[in-house]
């Protein structure tokens, strides 16, 4: 009974500190598109533009307020961006295709690059500043 309790204890020990290396690994880079979207008015009214009704640059005053922003693509779904809102907030309404990580410990997307589609053209462009 000893021996195969500490050979279950032995294996578990493995499986843990091998989890813990694979999870402390380099997180994958990867590339994600779509409309950039003030969370607040996307949530309530699924607005992906920065102009909502007769509200002028609402996307934009939500973003420089600090509410959260995300990416919305063609089919609707959406990634948490991990940015500091203000910095963004002239880019609401506008596609981008941004490179970088999803979060270790979480789904939101932290960018590394930025790329905005201009006439039909992506356009590589500096990521706004922030304080990383």
């Amino acid at each position: 009974m000893k021996k195969a309790f500490s050979l279950f204890l032995a294996v578990t020990i493995i499986l843990a500190v091998s989890g813990l290396v694979l999870a402390g690994g380099k997180m994958k880079q990867t590339t994600v598109s779509g409309t950039l979207v003030d969370l607040k008015c996307y949530a309530a009214m699924g607005v992906t533009t920065n102009d909502h009704g007769e509200m002028k640059k609402c996307g934009s005053m939500c973003a420089e307020g600090g509410l959260p922003l995300g990416l919305v693509d063609e089919k609707g779904n959406m990634v948490l961006l991990g940015v500091p809102s203000p910095a963004y907030s002239k880019l609401v309404g506008k596609e981008l295709r941004l490179t970088g990580t999803y979060g270790k410990y979480s789904k939101v997307f932290i960018p590394k690059t930025m790329e905005i589609k201009v006439d039909g053209k992506w356009k590589k462009t500096k990521l706004p500043k922030t304080m990383m």
